[in-house]
């Protein structure tokens, strides 16, 4: 072959053929390699060169980008600067004026509110509900019901001069289109303000880009920061405000952060419309300036920081959600609930069918019936399930067969025909349902403190809003129904002497009480006989107040009273018997039970009856003088069989004990409020000889697994039933949400993780078992234990993690000689196919073959090492055949398990592991790092 002629030499012979084809395909091959190293110098010189001009460039930019940037931080400021003067001067701001009429005086002070109000919210809770999807396309609507009444406006901005900020609504826009979607969320952002000056109303709008979303004024802890004279009035002595557009003013603008830009903006619009526009007119003859602390002291400017007021005076300090839970968890057969089951809570609770099986409600009865009627008053009939049953009548149809033809005796419809439901359907409500109201425990001055409480407006508020309106909607009826009724018991009550003035709010408060007492759910419009019980009634209860009232000796009691240890209440009860309430000594905290101590009027208690459960009545008709916040949230009516008393639950506890066999470590207690009438002790005892403390130490990660062979302690469970009144235990096998072990089924004690969940454990809403008794003793002894079993597993893990580094001391070099051989092998096979003279063409040849999947697996030979280490049998010098051989007579090692050598069932000799032709490789001494080549 001469210059690129390549084409082989054909000789006369296989041999010549070959060295022929083996010189050609040497050659081939090195030009190729000559080609692909002179691509990779020329991609790596246009890499370097690529690397050289982004380095250049970015040199430029960056000396660029640092001269413009002092240019550019000017500018910013510059137009930040000229934003803020511009929104003084009222650029781009629209006023409008909404309504006419007299202003008020000059001497009346303006007032700033702090809370952004929402149109949405405000027209779902004032407008009746009429306008619940109110959008920025709504404002006008919006305004004219605003102006249509004084009530109205009051409710909004009661001041006769003052501005409140409101923005239309906080629900996002889902049309689907999101360029839509962007610009209508936009829109409904924007902030309007609301002028008043005595009769006269005007709408503001200002730049779109002063965004104000949920305070006008800073919170209390920045109010300082932001109003102190160091910022409004720069740090003069007099504390004048400084003249907006001066350089003292744009010296502000550039030390305050953001956050005080923001609220100075917001003031110099405002002190922009006092400047500029008659809106406050007429002003005091000195004028007045949002920017001065001077006119705030002195009255002109009143400032309301009613979003953080309103949350630190709430009444009582508690939530819509927790008065509702509270009031729901009273409920009893013979009450009234009110409520939406069209709401995605209860109809999430419905399970599909399929082919074979119709869908279902759990909580209705017939399962695929409609729903009950919402914001419509049911009654509760029965109680079913842990909840309480309401019925209905149907209005769907229903199929049937065998319908008898109308007209026609003796025929009937052979198929299934439509026909009106007859039976009423039936729903469970519980009470924790979220989406009911208990319509007879609620009054209306509660309903309308939560329903115009700018507090609630969560969007679990906001949802209940329509029932809320329909329940006063319902009340408001009834006492219509009611008024001869009222009529005349406020005459009665007038002539008892009750004020005149107040008397509907008494009447009101009188008959809620009766009706609630006396589980009363219809009006008082139609028995003759029976209103005039209850008007008698009515009337003792008046007397029975007003003699509490001036009972000369009421203060005494309370005084008494309420110096009982833990204490909740004193009151009196309708015969004028004086008591005071103290919870039951209960670590359970059920707040269920009271012991309750006669008082005298001598300034002497009585005798205490301790564990008692006050019946709804008899806790209405208490005259109640003193109380606690605990008064108004304890559970009055509780049914006796389905709670447990300390005395009844230490007897239980000891009968559960004395039946466990062996040493009890702990008894646990299970009861569920959705279904009351089932409670369940479980005892968890020591299943050993002896105690935890004389237990052998097993090394082991868990010892109290649930499913360990031997278990080291056993559970056993009961079932709390009751015969005559007593409570006693009956064995059980049902363990139900409780485990069966100790386990990880919680934790956070000093027992680490526990059979029970601990007292402050987040409610995750279905029960769990809690702690009832504890040998605290025996429970530190076997924590003891335990944590000597897992550290005794834990040295072990380190023994044989130390054990696996010795073997691979030995089999790290093998596999290096495994490696090695492959290796020349493959080099021999390479010097075949390409000659002896093509030594530069190796390294690229080598990178292109797949050598590992030759090896033996690591993990074999680290079995076989670790085999004979382990028997102390030797292993440096001796083959890798020979250790395989040792091996296969042998067992496997602690941490190779997973060795092929052991078949589970074989016996030692039957099972050799197949070396793949390494058996004559010698471990090497990895202390004398002996190549180990056979």
């Amino acid at each position: 072959m001469t210059g690129n002629e390549l084409t082989p030499h054909v000789g006369s012979d296989a041999v010549s053929t070959r060295e022929s084809l083996v010189a050609a395909r040497t050659e081939l091959a090195r030009q190729r390699a000559s080609l692909e190293a002179e691509q990779e110098q020329q991609r790596t010189d246009l890499e370097r060169q690529r690397k050289e001009l982004e380095a250049q460039f970015d040199k430029a930019r960056r000396e660029l980008e640092a001269r413009m940037a002092p240019l550019k931080a000017q500018l910013e400021q510059m137009a930040e600067v000229l934003w803020t003067v511009d929104l003084y001067l009222g650029r781009d701001e629209e006023l409008q004026l909404v309504r006419d009429g007299k202003p008020a005086p000059a001497e009346t002070p303006i007032t700033l509110r702090q809370k952004v109000l929402v149109m949405a919210e405000e027209s779902l809770i004032m407008m009746g509900g009429t306008c619940t999807g109110l959008t920025a396309d709504n404002i006008p609507e919006f305004i004219d019901w605003l102006v249509s009444d004084a009530a109205h406006l009051d409710r909004v901005l009661p001041e006769p001069k003052g501005v409140v900020v409101l923005i239309p609504t906080k629900v996002e826009s889902r049309s689907g289109n999101p360029w839509e979607d962007v610009g209508r969320n936009a829109a409904n952002q924007r902030s309007y303000w609301l002028l008043r000056n005595g009769e006269k109303l005007y709408l503001l709008t200002v730049d779109p880009e002063l965004r104000i979303r949920d305070r006008v004024l800073p919170r209390r802890r920045e109010f300082v920061e932001v109003f102190d004279r160091g910022l409004f009035g720069f740090g003069r002595a007099s504390g004048d405000p400084v003249q907006p557009g001066s350089e003292e003013w744009f010296a502000i603008e550039k030390i305050a952060d953001a956050r005080r830009r923001h609220y100075m903006r917001i003031m110099l619009v405002l002190q922009g419309l006092v400047d500029r526009t008659p809106v406050w007119h007429p002003l005091p003859p000195a004028g007045v300036s949002f920017l001065s602390i001077a006119d705030q002291d002195a009255g002109k400017i009143q400032l309301i920081q009613d979003d953080e007021d309103s949350i630190q005076l709430g009444e009582g300090g508690e939530s819509f959600e927790q008065w509702q839970r509270r009031l729901n968890r009273k409920l009893r057969p013979g009450l009234r609930v009110i409520g939406n089951w069209g709401v995605r809570d209860f109809r999430s609770l419905y399970v599909d069918g399929d082919r074979w099986t119709r869908g279902y409600h759990p909580r209705i009865h017939p399962g695929n019936a409609e729903y009950p009627d919402a914001y419509v008053p049911h009654l509760i009939e029965g109680r079913r399930d842990g909840g309480f049953v309401i019925r209905y009548e149907r209005t769907e149809q229903i199929y049937k067969r065998n319908v008898p033809v109308p007209g026609e005796p003796g025929y009937i419809y052979r198929g299934e025909t439509a026909v009106p439901a007859k039976v009423r359907a039936s729903c469970v409500v519980m009470p924790d349902d979220s989406w009911v109201l208990p319509f007879d425990l609620v009054s209306v001055p509660e309903l309308e403190r939560f329903l115009y409480s700018r507090d609630e407006r969560s969007k679990h508020f906001l949802s209940m809003v329509p029932t809320i309106r329909a329940a006063l909607d319902a009340k408001r009826s009834e006492a219509q129904q009611e008024k001869d009724f009222r009529g005349l018991i406020g005459q009665l009550l007038v002539t008892e002497g009750a004020a005149a003035e107040t008397i509907d709010e008494l009447v009101d408060e009188l008959v809620h009480w009766w009706k609630l007492a006396h589980t009363w759910t219809q009006p008082l419009n139609g028995s003759g006989a029976h209103e005039k019980r209850a008007a008698d009634q009515i009337l003792a209860e008046y007397r029975s107040r007003r003699a509490s009232a001036v009972d000369d000796g009421a203060h005494q009691m309370i005084e008494l009273g309420s110096t009982l240890p833990g204490a909740i209440a004193v009151a009196r009860d309708r015969q004028g018997r004086w008591f005071a309430y103290t919870p039951s000594p209960d670590d359970r905290k059920a707040q269920i039970y009271l012991d309750v101590t006669r008082l005298y009027r001598s300034g002497k208690t009585g005798p205490t009856s301790p564990w008692q459960i006050l019946p709804q009545r008899t806790a209405s008709a208490l005259h109640v003088a003193w109380h606690t916040k605990a008064w108004a949230t304890w559970t009055f009516g509780a049914n006796p069989a389905h709670h447990l008393t300390a005395p009844e639950r230490r007897a239980l506890i000891a009968d559960a004990i004395e039946r466990t066999p062996g040493r009890t470590l702990c008894v646990t207690e299970l009861w569920d409020h959705r279904n009351p009438a089932s409670r369940k002790l479980f005892t968890y005892a020591w299943a050993r000889e002896g105690t935890p403390a004389d237990a052998q130490v097993t090394p082991t990660h868990d010892p109290l697994s649930w499913h360990q062979a031997d278990p080291a302690v056993r559970s056993y469970g009961w079932e709390v039933t009751r015969r005559n009144g007593t409570a006693t235990l009956t064995p059980t096998s049902d363990f139900g949400e409780a485990p069966y072990a100790f386990s990880t089924y919680s934790g956070g004690s000093k027992w680490g993780h526990t059979p029970w969940w601990p007292s402050d454990a987040h409610d995750y809403g279905e029960a769990r078992p809690t702690l009832a008794w504890a040998d605290e003793q025996l429970l530190d002894e076997l924590t003891q234990w335990r944590t000597a079993c897992r550290l005794a597993q834990k040295a072990a893990d380190d023994d044989r993690a130390a054990f696996v580094a010795e073997a691979n001391r030995y089999a790290g070099p093998v596999m290096a000689l495994i490696q090695q051989q492959i290796t020349d092998a493959a080099h021999a096979r390479f010097t075949e196919d390409y000659g002896t003279n093509a030594e530069d063409l190796w390294p690229a040849h080598l990178k292109s073959l797949k050598l590992d999947r030759h090896l033996l697996h690591p993990r074999t030979v680290q079995g076989l090492i670790a085999i004979s280490l382990r028997d102390a049998h030797p292993v440096a010098g001796r083959t890798l055949g020979a250790l395989a051989d040792y091996a296969s007579q042998q067992g496997n090692a602690p941490g190779f398990e997973w060795h092929p050598t052991y078949t589970t069932g074989a016996t030692p000799g039957s099972h050799r592991v197949d070396l793949n032709g390494f058996d004559a490789i010698i471990v090497p001494d990895p202390t004398t790092e002996e190549t180990g080549r056979p």
